[in-house]
C-alpha cells in the first residue's frame, strides 16, 4: 500500500476483521468472495473478537437503560411480513424461498418480530407492562441490493443492526427521541472515543410533503403533524445542547413515517465523504397492521401512541467501514482484535535472551489467562524499529510491552500506551511476572473506564494472537 490512501477495506485488512473478497483461496483456484458471495462480509478471527466484544458492551448498555432484550430468527413465514406490508412494498428487496410448498423469508428487518414480541406481552400480562415498552436485539438482517452498489462493508447485503423499538405514548414522544440520541451520544464517546460536535457529526430531519399525504405518505394529516413537531423540538434540543447542524429534507420521509439520521463526516486529504449512521424514524404503517393503537387503547387508555424504530450505529458493518476511515485503523483497547503485544528484544547471549524469552512468553500466558487478546513478537536491537513500525501500520495493538535486557535486570516494564493524541511511554516496576500482569491490567482498565460506566462490562475474550505478528 506504499504511496496509497487507504481506505476502510485496507483497514479491515490488516486488523484481521475481515477477508478481502479479492483475495485468493489457497490451492482453491478462486476468490473468496467465489464461495463466500457478493455483499456478504466473512469476518475474520480478529472480526469476531471486535463483534463479540461490541455486543457484550451494547446488550449491558441497553440493559441498564431499560430496554428489555431480545432474538429473532433469521427466516420466518412470509405471512409475517405480509400483515407487516413488506412482502407488497419491499419484496424486491428481499430474499424469499420455499419450504415444503410453503413461503418463507430470510428477514430484512427485525420490527415485526418485536411488535409480536410486544403483542405476547401485553396478552399475558395486561396492563401491568409499562410504556414506553423497549425491546432491543442484535439482529442480523439480509436485503437485495444491486451487485453494482455494493461496496466493502459500507453497502452489504447481510449486515448487522443494534436494532430497538419503543412503544410510546405520545406525550412522551419529545423525551424519547432526546433520550435516544443522548444514548447515541454516550456510546460514540464512550466506546468509540469519537466526539459528538459540528466538525464529524450533523443530523438529518427528514419529514414529508403534506401534499402527498394519504398518497405517498401513508396515514394522516394529524398523525404526520404529531409526529414531526415531537423531531423538531427533539432536533432543537439537540441543536442546543451539542451544536451540531441540522439538514430538513421536505418529501424525504419514509412512506411510514418521518425520521431523523445521524450523519457521520469523514474528512480526507482530498475528499470528504459522509456515511449514515443512527437512525430515529417514526412508524405509522406497522401500528395499523398489528392492532397496536387498538391494543394500547384497550389496555392503557391512550389514543395517542408511537412505534418508534432506532438504531444507535445504524448497520455495524457500515459504521465500522466509516469509522475504520476516520481513525485511521485504530481500534480502542476494549474492541482492538489484538490488545497487547509483547515485544521481546532480543540480545544475541543465550542466557539473556533465554531470561527475555522466557519473562515474555509467560506475560503473555498470564494476560491471556486474564482474559486479554495478547501476542509475543521476538526481535532485536537492530531490527525492533522496523518490526514496531510494521505492527503499528497493521495488526495496531493499543499497548506495546517491551522487555529486553534492562527490563528483566532491573524489574522494570517498559510500556507504549496509544491514547487520543498519540502514543505514551512509561516505565513502571515490575520484579515478578504477577505485578507487571497488575500494571497492564490497570492500564487496560484505565482504558475501559467510561466504558464500564456505561454498560457495565469490560469485555474479556481471551486469545493468543502471537501468528499475527
Amino acid at each position: 500500500m506504499s504511496g496509497q490512501a487507504k481506505d476502510h477495506v485496507d483497514f479491515a485488512y490488516e486488523l484481521d476483521l475481515v477477508i478481502k473478497p479479492d483475495s485468493t483461496v489457497p490451492l482453491l483456484g478462486r476468490e473468496f468472495n467465489y464461495y463466500v458471495g457478493s455483499g456478504v462480509p466473512l469476518f475474520s478471527i480478529g472480526g469476531g473478537y471486535f463483534r463479540h466484544a461490541l455486543q457484550q458492551i451494547l446488550v449491558g448498555f441497553h440493559a441498564r437503560r431499560g430496554y428489555f432484550i431480545a432474538e429473532t430468527p433469521i427466516i420466518a413465514s412470509s405471512e409475517l411480513f405480509k400483515l407487516s406490508g413488506h412482502m407488497e412494498f419491499y419484496r424486491s428487496n428481499m430474499f424469499v424461498f420455499d419450504i415444503e410448498d410453503k413461503e418463507y423469508v430470510i428477514k430484512p428487518m427485525n420490527c415485526p418480530f418485536h411488535l409480536l414480541i410486544f403483542l405476547s406481552h401485553i396478552a399475558r400480562y395486561r396492563g401491568k407492562v409499562r410504556l414506553p415498552f423497549k425491546v432491543f436485539e442484535i439482529g442480523r438482517v439480509h436485503r437485495y441490493e444491486p451487485s453494482g452498489s455494493l461496496y466493502g462493508l459500507l453497502r452489504v447485503r447481510g449486515f448487522t443492526q443494534d436494532d430497538a423499538h419503543i412503544i410510546a405514548p405520545e406525550s412522551e414522544a419529545l423525551n424519547v427521541v432526546f433520550n435516544v440520541f443522548e444514548e447515541m451520544v454516550q456510546l460514540l464517546e464512550g466506546v468509540f472515543n469519537l466526539k459528538v460536535s459540528s466538525e464529524n457529526i450533523y443530523v438529518r430531519l427528514s419529514v414529508s410533503d403534506r401534499s402527498l399525504i394519504g398518497r405517498e405518505f401513508m396515514g394522516t394529516i394529524e398523525e404526520w403533524e404529531a409526529a414531526e413537531r415531537a423531531l423538531e423540538e427533539a432536533v432543537k434540543a439537540i441543536e442546543g445542547k451539542y451544536g451540531v447542524s441540522r439538514v430538513t429534507g421536505v418529501g424525504e420521509a419514509a412512506f411510514y413515517g418521518p425520521k431523523i439520521d445521524v450523519m457521520m463526516v469523514v474528512k480526507g486529504e482530498a475528499t470528504v465523504k459522509e456515511w449514515q449512521m443512527g437512525t430515529i424514524q417514526f412508524d405509522f404503517n406497522l401500528p395499523r397492521r398489528f392492532r397496536i393503537y387498538d391494543v394500547v387503547k384497550e389496555v392503557y387508555g391512550e389514543t395517542g401512541v408511537f412505534v418508534i424504530h432506532r438504531a444507535l450505529l445504524g448497520s455495524i458493518e457500515r459504521f465500522l467501514g466509516g469509522y475504520l476511515e476516520l481513525s485511521k485503523g485504530r481500534l480502542p483497547v476494549h474492541l482492538a482484535p489484538l490488545q497487547i503485544a509483547v515485544i521481546a528484544i532480543k540480545t544475541g547471549e543465550e542466557p539473556v535472551d533465554k531470561d527475555i524469552e522466557f519473562k515474555a512468553v509467560e506475560l503473555k500466558d498470564k494476560l491471556v489467562e486474564r482474559g486479554f487478546r495478547v501476542g509475543v513478537k521476538e526481535t532485536t536491537k537492530t531490527s525492533i524499529g522496523g518490526d514496531v513500525r510494521h505492527i503499528e501500520s497493521t495488526v495496531k495493538p493499543p499497548i506495546l510491552v517491551f522487555i529486553g535486557e534492562k527490563e528483566v535486570k532491573e524489574g522494570v516494564l517498559s510500556l507504549s500506551v496509544y491514547t487520543k493524541g498519540g502514543r505514551v511511554r512509561r516505565q513502571v516496576q515490575a520484579r515478578t511476572v504477577a505485578e507487571a500482569v497488575r500494571e497492564i491490567e490497570g492500564v487496560v482498565l484505565e482504558e475501559e473506564k467510561r466504558v464500564y460506566e456505561i454498560s457495565g462490562v469490560n469485555p474479556r475474550i481471551p486469545a493468543d494472537l502471537s501468528h499475527v505478528l
